[in-house]
Parts: structure tokens; C-alpha cells; sequence
């Protein structure tokens, strides 16, 4: 295998045990953070009033749904902007 192969390997599973990090992370999130809200909220703020913190837990799940797809673009755009740097470098190599 040539230098630029393993490189290029390399930093393939770095890039996807990243993706995998950031999904288990929001995964977890979005698992306990409505939860928790739904029972904090109901103690706390709401006194016993269960459709406020339904509510309140069904607005925490968006907020990490929300955030998930934000963060991805956000990524998918520096990818982007990544690739087209290195192609505008390499058409003026050529010159």
C-alpha cells in the first residue's frame, strides 16, 4: 500500500468514528434529556400538571433533533468548502 493510501484509510475511520461518537452522543442525549425534563419540570415548574410537561418534554426532544441537523450541516458544509479549496489549489498547480 502506498503512503497516500494508508493516509487516506486513516483518516476515513477517524472521520467515521467521529460520526459514530456525535450519534451516540445525541443519541443518548435524546434519550435522557426529555425524560429528565418531563420529571423535573412536572416537580419543579409545573406542580403536577402532566400535559405541561409532556409539553415541555416533547420541546426538549426537538431541541435535540434541532441541534443534530444543524450541527450536520454545519459539518457537511465544511466538507464541502474543505473539497473545494483543495480543487481551486490544484487548478492553480496547473497553471
Amino acid at each position: 500500500m502506498s503512503n497516500q493510501s494508508i493516509i487516506a484509510s486513516a483518516t476515513d475511520q477517524a472521520a467515521s468514528r467521529a460520526a459514530l461518537v456525535k450519534l451516540l452522543l445525541f443519541a443518548l442525549t435524546l434519550a435522557v434529556l426529555p425524560i429528565s425534563s418531563y420529571f423535573i419540570s412536572l416537580t419543579y415548574i409545573w406542580e403536577g400538571n402532566h400535559i405541561y410537561a409532556a409539553i415541555t418534554a416533547v420541546c426538549a426532544a426537538n431541541l435535540v433533533l434541532v441541534a443534530y441537523i444543524v450541527l450536520s450541516l454545519l459539518e457537511d458544509k465544511k466538507a464541502l468548502d474543505e473539497t473545494e479549496g483543495k480543487k481551486l489549489a490544484d487548478s492553480k498547480k496547473q497553471r
